[in-house]
């Protein structure tokens, strides 16, 4: 009989050593002589059935059961498991993360090595589901298939040990008897042997560490996807992979998500609701999918409903309670939060407590009472678990749904009294950074009305030293916060901060026109002081209320709120002449000039009985326009004259940017426009250092008119251009009046 396999030549030879025929094997074990001699030529498959029936006749020990397995292997295809779970249905946005990987797979394939990213984000934020999607999209290019392993890395006591997910990939893969014998890195040269032979896109989800995955990580050829809630630098380091930091969907991502589940139609009929919904979800997938589920259920429930719903702190929570662990809100925090050490932790608890929605560094050393260094330290630990997010201006905050779970744990593990302290200790903190960034923007402008005395173990910001670009930096960051801060001012003791917290961002309103900031601010600030009865604050707020509406043209509302605040000013005259001066420049400008003028005199008095060049100078350059109007052209030059010496003595840059635009307007009148033209070119350099945009934009104006009167019609129509394009930006109607005078310039 011709021998054609190791199998039929390990039984001829068991056979002739046991004085046995083909015949007499076939008789032992109960087939046919025919059948037999098929399967010893190939032509019938071994069945495990067969071999041990024949091993035990010809008494080979096993031997030919363990030859027919390696011959059996030797003949299959190699293995090619398919282990990604499915990907979700409902898969919106992401496109850019998805192109940054398949950029990855093509630019980092490096000899000996594999290619590795790193996805990392908060919970629900779609960190597995991105990783199958993409997996699932380039796993045609991988002969070895497609590796799944959930290594549980912040589950106490459940973590995936290496050693079993690793014997578990060999086993997929089809390794043989010997690659599972030795010690764990024998093992893993195994698994990465058989990877090189047929490279394998690798998925390791939810992992913990470095330690917890350096076995199972590939060598060249193949490509593997790491997820997890922490960061990963020994990951990073040791791989140099891509590191993804996955946030939450977009607003209009996040409303297709929810489109998809109840109809696009319901999310554009209820759409501002609906986007309360998304953004009290945290824009979180798994959350607005919850949220979704939710609205299906009730079959009538409204989206607005739901909005009102998830609006409290102490409520929002519950919709997203379940005894399913995976969709539990406290089951998936829990996770990240008893990991973190105890100092984080009650960091993370006061941080959901404060009324304040950005962190510092500084706001959080006065919330928690620790150290700037100790603080810092902190909120990095809070960053890298991915419990904070970047913001604006280098600030982190919360997302809503961390933010009602860290509330919830600060009022169960935190005394009341240290709540409260806590609270108030922000508070008085933005209350004091607030009026030095004040008066590093106007020095002195509010005398001691608005001072905030010294507090105990509070450290407050402090702009010395010309630090205007910082106040303004600051302010940029944490006006709206302030504002948020000042509505959350409860306590007896911080109740005058209702009011007086927004009143301290007023140079700040004066020099940015950050016109629905200052609104809001004024009118927040007028409810609380009225509400709680303070004369002074609603004065205070009169002032503010009115001063704003002057600026936006809204002169007859202006005059009678400043009427009324003059009407509520105590005995301080550094706080009463800029209410007088306010009065007067408003009404001026409602042409009522003799009253205009008795204002800003009796202003200007005040003033100088204190030597306040800052208000001496704000009220020479509207005294000047007063006169000029009179006619009195000799006044209004010797006021204008004066207001430019109190402004270089003050020497800020939008107080010396405004006397000499004013200068040049006067100029510009008496047809002077030389001279206009050298007052509007030193403004134009102030007001773009100091970053007056508005300002800016109104000195460009006046610059053009004195250029057009020069005969250079060119370079006016390019200031009116350059005038016309920040109006725009800043949403000011006056841009289309600009357009039209350098539309009328192509006519000359």
């Amino acid at each position: 009989m011709r021998v054609i396999n190791s199998f039929a030549t390990a039984v001829h030879r068991l056979r002739r050593e046991r004085g046995m025929s083909v015949r007499d094997i076939a008789h032992a074990v109960g087939y046919s002589e025919s059948y037999l001699s098929k399967m010893l030529h190939g032509h019938r498959r071994l069945s495990p059935e067969a071999v041990k029936a024949i091993d035990s006749a010809l008494r080979a020990d096993g031997e030919l059961e363990r030859i027919a397995r390696e011959q059996d292997a030797g003949r299959r295809p190699p293995a090619r498991p398919m282990q990604l779970p499915a990907a979700a249905a409902d898969f919106v946005g992401r496109e850019e993360f998805l192109h940054q990987l398949d950029t990855a797979l093509i630019t980092q394939a490096r000899p000996g090595t594999a290619v590795t990213a790193v996805i990392e984000g908060v919970f629900w934020v779609g960190k597995t589901e991105l990783a199958l999607q993409w997996a699932a999209r380039v796993q045609g290019r991988f002969p070895g298939g497609c590796l799944f392993a959930d290594m549980r890395g912040l589950a106490p006591g459940t973590a995936a040990e290496p050693n079993e997910v690793l014997d578990a990939f060999l086993h997929a893969l089809g390794a043989g008897p010997d690659a599972l014998r030795g010690s764990i890195d024998d093992r893993a040269a195994s698994y990465r042997s058989l990877l090189a032979q047929r490279p394998a896109v690798v998925v390791l989800d939810n992992v913990a560490n470095y330690d917890q995955v350096r076995h199972l990580l590939p060598g060249a050829g193949s490509a593997v996807v790491v997820t997890s809630r922490e960061h990963q630098p020994g990951l990073l380091l040791h791989t140099g992979g891509l590191h993804l930091e996955l946030p939450p969907l977009s607003e209009q991502e996040a409303l297709s998500l929810l489109g998809r589940r109840i109809g696009d139609a319901r999310v554009m009929a209820e759409r501002r609701a609906a986007e309360a919904v998304v953004q009290r979800c945290g824009r979180l997938p798994m959350a607005v999918l919850i949220a979704a589920e939710h609205i299906r259920q009730r079959h009538h429930g409204s989206l607005t409903g739901l909005a009102e719903e998830l609006a409290a702190d102490a409520r929002r929570l519950d919709l997203f309670a379940s005894p399913e662990p995976s969709v539990s809100i406290h089951a998936v925090v829990d996770l990240s939060y008893l990991a973190l050490p105890p100092q984080a932790r009650r960091v993370f608890r006061l941080l959901g407590f404060s009324p304040a929605w950005l962190a510092s560094v500084e706001s959080t050393a006065a919330l928690t009472g620790l150290s700037g260094e100790r603080s810092r330290a902190m909120l990095e630990v809070l960053r890298h678990a991915h419990l904070l997010d970047n913001a604006h201006g280098g600030r982190l905050r919360m997302n809503d749904l961390l933010r009602a779970y860290a509330h919830q744990r600060a009022v169960v593990e935190e005394p009341l009294s240290e709540l409260e302290r806590a609270h108030d200790r922000v508070l008085n903190w933005y209350l004091a950074t607030a009026w030095h960034a004040g008066n590093a923007l106007a020095p002195g402008w509010s005398g001691r009305e608005l001072a905030a005395g010294d507090k105990a173990g509070i450290e407050p910001l402090r702009f010395d030293n010309g630090g205007y670009d910082a106040a303004i930096a600051w302010c940029d960051a944490e006006a709206e916060t302030a504002i948020h801060i000042a509505r959350q001012a409860r306590s007896h003791v911080a109740r005058d901060a209702a009011w007086a917290l927004p009143t301290l961002f007023l140079p700040y309103f004066y020099v940015t026109k950050n016109w629905g900031t200052w609104l809001t601010a004024a009118t927040d600030g007028l409810a609380a002081a009225r509400r709680d009865g303070s004369a002074r604050g609603v004065a205070w707020c009169l002032h503010s209320l009115g001063w704003a509406q002057h600026e936006l043209g809204r002169t007859e509302e202006a005059i009678n709120h400043l009427r009324e605040a003059m009407r509520l000013r105590g005995d301080d005259e550094r706080v009463r002449a800029w209410t007088l001066f306010a009065l007067g420049a408003a009404l001026m400008a409602g042409g009522e000039r003799a009253e205009a003028g008795e204002c800003l005199a009796e202003a200007q008095d005040l003033f100088a009985g204190q030597e306040f060049d800052l208000g001496l100078a704000f009220t020479g350059a509207t005294l000047a326009h007063v006169h000029q109007a009179a006619g009195d052209i000799a006044a209004a030059t010797r006021a204008a004259a004066d207001a430019l010496a109190h402004a270089q003595k003050v020497a800020v840059p939008p107080v010396l940017g405004l006397v000499h635009h004013q200068y040049g307007m006067l100029l510009l009148q008496q047809r002077r426009y030389r001279a206009a033209l050298t007052q509007f070119d030193a403004a134009l350099r102030l007001r773009r250092v100091s970053r007056e945009r508005w300002a800016e934009a109104e000195t460009l104006v006046a610059r053009a008119e004195a250029l057009v009167k020069l005969g250079d019609v060119p370079l006016a129509r390019s200031c009116y251009h350059e005038a016309a394009s920040i109006f725009e930006s800043l949403h000011d109607p006056r841009t289309l009046d600009v357009r039209a005078r350098a539309a009328k310039l192509d006519t000359l």
